[in-house]
């Protein structure tokens, strides 16, 4: 079963999101920072390494475990499970996608308000896990 984790960046009541560029899997939609976790690897360990490698910057602090999410296939077979984090700032952290490692995999990064993300061509069950820390 493949498991991934992700970093929920809240900033000002506004979450950090990305746009999937199109060489990637589901480009063009938005998502989190986020990523595989390799074999041996703890979730919160990869949620650091895929938020780093994809933004360019690091997480200056400790992160809030929130759970994980069950992803299912079309078909409604489960096909990953991604493991979810929150850090939570009054400071907006800024993505440096030219000098990330993996910067290419998104074309675009901002903060966006619960109204904004509503309207965004996102995972579903993202935007649940997003909505929820926006209450």
């Amino acid at each position: 079963m493949k498991q991934s984790s992700g970093i929920i960046v809240k900033c000002n009541n506004r979450i950090l999101v990305c746009k999937r560029s199109s060489e990637n899997t589901e480009g063009g939609k938005w998502a989190l920072p986020m990523g595989g976790i390799e074999e041996g690897e703890r979730p919160e360990d990869a949620a650091y390494r895929e938020f780093h490698e994809e933004m360019g910057i690091e997480i200056p602090g400790g992160l809030q475990q929130l759970g994980y999410i069950n992803r299912y296939n079309k078909q409604g077979g489960l096909k990953s499970i991604l493991h979810l984090f929150m850090y939570e700032t009054n400071d907006e952290l800024i993505p440096n996608l030219d000098h990330a490692m993996d910067g290419y995999e998104h074309t675009e990064c901002g903060y966006k308000t619960k109204e904004e993300i509503e309207g965004l061509y996102m995972s579903d069950s993202i935007k649940d896990a997003i909505s929820k820390k926006l209450q």
